[in-house]
């Protein structure tokens, strides 16, 4: 499950629309990790890197940045649309893992 933040970015406009929602994390191949993030009209793209997210020092979870890209791969146009999400990490012996499926996009 995810937990998504969708906002239409407006140059040089104080107004933004934001959503808030959860969405079923999709695999790419059944057996595979990558994420399907295809859609019919288009897709979305990771665009930089995973920032860490604290609590108090200690590491709470990660968050992904998106781009929504109309049309396929790898010819699609960008758009105006951001989407950011978030997963529950776990820090213990210093490397992250996965400690939930619930990304809040």
């Amino acid at each position: 499950m995810l937990l998504c933040e969708v906002e239409l970015c407006k140059n040089g406009s104080d107004e933004q629309d934001e959503w808030y929602f959860f969405s079923h994390k999709d695999k790419k191949y059944p057996t595979g990790t990558r994420t399907n993030r295809a859609t019919k009209a288009g897709f979305w793209k990771a665009t930089g890197r995973d920032k860490a997210i604290y609590c108090k020092h200690c590491l709470t979870g990660m968050r992904k940045t998106l781009v929504f890209y109309k049309g396929r791969a790898p010819n699609g146009q960008k758009s105006d649309w951001i989407m950011h999400e978030y997963r529950l990490e776990s820090n213990e012996n210093g490397t992250p893992q996965v400690i939930n499926q619930l990304i809040i996009c």
